[in-house]
């Protein structure tokens, strides 16, 4: 479990030691925290509020791998999104589809860029449809694979075939796809913060009525 919760971090690059490091400091500041408030306001239940305080911070911790993962990988599709915008005018411009694809990768985001070299490399050393299809695939989306296809058969009859008029309409289609995936997106993170402060007014409630009933019990046992 250790080993993979490393590579996944890796995979994110992000450093592993300063994510251990960063977690453990955390950590022990919310300990001394709870401990010492619990002890200056003799507020002992604090001590039962830190251990699920400590639960939370754990899981939300490690579980926002899989959010960071998700972001990346919506990144790349907004990224190819922009990128063939521009290898679609450059097809429109005269440019073969190995001359474009060279000129987009110039400026493509580094994770982009490192596949889009990949392609081109395979290209050189290999002719079939299976560089594309290997492009195609670090995407996982059925939409960017039939892109890639219709590229490959430009390759061939050029950018004046219908397989331009192909890719457009695929082009096109997966761009408002993805447009109206962002706008559902902005809206599921603004509902997000909004249980989120809930949550955190709920947790301030929990607080206050832990310190009235203990500060009550301790009148009446003064009485």
């Amino acid at each position: 479990m250790f080993k993979k919760l490393k590579e996944r971090v890796n995979n994110l690059h992000i450093s592993f030691n300063k994510e251990i490091v960063r977690f453990v400091i955390i950590t022990i500041v919310l300990v001394v925290g709870f401990v010492v408030g619990a002890i200056i306001s003799k507020i002992y239940p604090l001590l039962i509020i830190m251990m699920m305080v400590l639960i939370v911070f754990a899981y939300l911790y490690f579980s926002r791998y899989k959010t960071l993962e998700k972001k990346n990988k919506r990144d790349d599709l907004l990224e190819f999104v922009n990128l063939f915008t521009f290898f679609r005018i450059y097809l429109k411009n005269g440019y073969g589809v190995y001359s474009a694809l060279k000129e987009i990768a110039t400026f493509a985001n580094p994770s982009l860029k490192e596949n889009l070299i990949i392609l081109i490399n395979e290209i050189d050393n290999d002719k079939s449809i299976t560089p594309f299809i290997n492009f195609a695939h670090k995407f996982d989306e059925l939409l960017i694979e039939e892109m890639m296809v219709s590229i490959y058969q430009m390759i061939d009859d050029g950018s004046s075939s219908n397989y331009l008029v192909q890719f457009e309409l695929i082009f096109d289609k997966f761009s408002e796809t993805l447009h109206k995936e962002q706008i559902e997106l902005k809206d599921h993170r603004l509902a997000n913060l909004t249980a989120t402060s809930l949550i955190g007014s709920a947790y301030l409630i929990v607080l206050i009525t832990v310190g009235v009933i203990t500060l009550i019990g301790e009148m009446l046992n003064g009485l």
